[in-house]
């Protein structure tokens, strides 16, 4: 432990100097020697980092929130938890003084107060910036608006421009559009660069590319160059001008994560390069004149059009996920007009994309579970055509897209089968939510958690993971009646491949749950009763081989594990024992 002293106080402050450093509590109690806040600037004494001993005589470093902490700073606490989740280092709790985030490294030097704290602050002071800058009454002197891009009769125009010219537009980051993202070696890059390319270049322009801009309504949605433009827009605040597009709400937490930690980097960039706050502006100038775009504009032209310029731009720079292209293709089928609806499901989909679940060693986002293994594979099996578990190949934005109709034939209906023919639009969103929320209530059931927890690692993987589809298909058709009994059957039929072949193949897998028809059996059974007769006599077929390998010995017993794990669940006798 650490002894709070006036050597460890000023040994703190030389190593801080730009931040306050005082003692919490009233000389001559025996809380002065062991309690020291370091206060976060432009915020009062309710927020503070703290360096504390508790009553086991042992020394943390904590970031607190006191007194008024759940009116003032409730969202700034959320965003902060959120950005910090999976970091095992640091505790978040709530205590009778606040709510508080404490590092686990115990303090025992001066040294260890010093990296602690450091780290600390690097973790969570971008946020803290970010959320003075949007509270602060303090202004910067914003670039005006321009309204001397006059659309011509065609559907496109390209333009020749600085930055100037662009940073003066109305620029707006449609729906459609992925998060920003940019990382620090993307945006140190891009810094590098510009100011490299200005220092030595004389009066030759930086060409930072093309834009693709969509114009309508008084604005202009971001097709592509969306990275470089919010990059730019950090750059310029940090030399102090404001443009438009950092008023832009973003709907994304991941976003706004990647652009408090930009603007944290940027600054300290500035900062370092250019100390003397008097020439900033004289810089930004200079960065307005001197960089150029070719900007592409598609003149108030339908979203059809905006979409496929942005799937064609974007499929030649850094690849989309399919995630992002189908939540592009659907939002084109929302009629114009519906802007609400669009933002509505735009936020859903934006959420759904950040939540993650623990698969194995690795997590994973319930949606990536939903549609790329459990649904796709549903569809393709009821419909006997070839499962391709490859990534990387849009296999899924092809699955999912909007199926053919007859104009004279509108849709009707929305049973959310997992296998209808997908509608465009707005039906599309609450397909994947509905089945989404089916795979959360599927997860929390006792037979999942079982044949999960069981079953992992290598081939065992492969062969839970089809189970788990099948059961997937049966639970959303039949909820959880008879669900073990129904597991215990699916999981015989499924390792009777296990039993037959030498190698476990993944293809050949999902190739032998096809050949199955299980889910097509499934689909077809109006109760029940009606499947689980009909595996039953299936599984009375199947025998064992008499040489059975190592392998397909451990499998055999992790089945009867689970068997025997469900026994008490399973009310059908004859299934009490499939697996011994």
């Amino acid at each position: 432990m650490l002894k709070v002293t006036e050597w460890s106080i000023e040994a703190l402050r030389s190593r801080f100097p730009q931040c306050t450093i005082k003692r919490c509590c009233h000389p001559k109690t025996r809380q002065t020697s062991r309690y020291i806040q370091i206060m976060i600037q432009g915020y009062d004494e309710d927020i503070h980092y703290e360096y504390r001993i508790d009553r086991a005589w042992k020394g943390w470093v904590e970031l607190h929130f006191e007194k008024e902490w759940k009116k003032k700073y409730a969202s700034l606490i959320e965003l902060l938890i959120e950005h910090t989740e999976g970091r095992e280092d640091l505790i978040w709790e709530e205590w009778c003084w606040g709510y508080r985030c404490r590092h686990s490294k115990e303090i025992d030097t001066i040294e260890d107060l010093c990296q602690t704290l450091s780290e600390m602050k690097t973790t969570f002071d971008p946020f803290f910036s970010e959320s003075q800058e949007s509270t602060s009454k303090a202004t910067a002197w914003e670039l005006p608006s321009d309204s001397s891009w006059t659309p011509s009769d065609n559907q496109v125009d390209l333009y020749e421009r600085r930055y100037a010219e662009v940073a003066r537009l109305h620029l707006t980051i449609p729906n459609y559009q992925r998060i920003y993202c940019w990382e620090e070696r993307h945006v140190k890059c891009l810094l590098d660069d510009v100011f490299e390319h200005i220092a030595s270049a004389g009066d030759t322009p930086y060409r930072l590319g093309t834009l693709i801009l969509h114009a309508h309504d008084g604005h202009y949605d971001i097709i592509d160059g969306q990275q470089r433009l919010i990059t730019l827009a950090l750059l310029l605040s940090a030399l102090g001008i404001k443009t438009s597009l950092l008023k832009e709400k973003l709907t994304s937490k991941q976003s706004k994560a990647y652009v408090a930690y930009n603007k944290h980097l940027i600054q300290k960039y500035v900062d370092r390069r250019i100390p003397q706050a008097g020439k900033r502006t004289e810089q930004a100038e200079s960065l307005l004149q001197r960089i150029e775009l070719s900007v592409l504009i598609l003149q108030n032209t339908s979203i059809d059009l905006a979409y496929t310029f942005f799937s064609h731009q974007n499929s030649r720079g850094v690849a989309l996920s399919d995630y992002d292209l189908l939540k592009a293709h659907h939002l084109r089928y929302i009629p114009l007009g519906n802007e609400g609806q669009a933002q509505h499901v735009t936020e859903v989909w934006n959420q759904m994309i950040e939540e993650g679940r623990q698969v194995g060693q690795e997590t994973q986002p319930d949606y990536v579970r939903t549609l790329d293994t459990y649904i796709y594979r549903l569809r393709k099996w009821m419909r006997k055509a070839e499962c391709d578990d490859r990534t990387g190949n849009y296999r899924i934005k092809r699955a999912y897209e909007a199926a053919a109709l007859i104009d004279e034939i509108p849709p009707f209906g929305e049973s959310f089968h997992f296998n209808e023919p997908i509608q465009g639009g707005a039906h599309f969103f609450s397909y994947v939510e509905r089945h989404r929320h089916k795979y959360h209530a599927f997860c929390q059931t006792k037979e999942y958690s079982t044949l999960h927890t069981t079953m992992q690692g290598g081939s065992f993987q492969w062969y839970r993971d089809a189970i788990e589809s099948v059961l997937f298909a049966y639970f959303l058709k039949f909820d959880s009646y008879y669900l073990s009994e129904a597991l215990v059957l699916i999981m015989r039929i499924v390792l009777q491949h296990r039993y037959e072949h030498a190698r476990a193949i993944k293809a050949s897998i999902v190739r032998h749950v096809g050949a199955s028809e299980l889910v097509l059996s499934i689909a077809q059974a109006t109760s029940p009763t009606f499947f689980l007769a009909e595996a039953r006599d299936r599984v009375q077929e199947l025998t064992y081989p008499n040489d059975m390998t190592k392998i397909m010995q451990a499998m055999q017993s992790k089945a009867k594990s689970i068997n025997q794990s469900l026994r008490s669940r399973i009310v059908v006798t004859s299934m009490k024992n499939i697996h011994q």
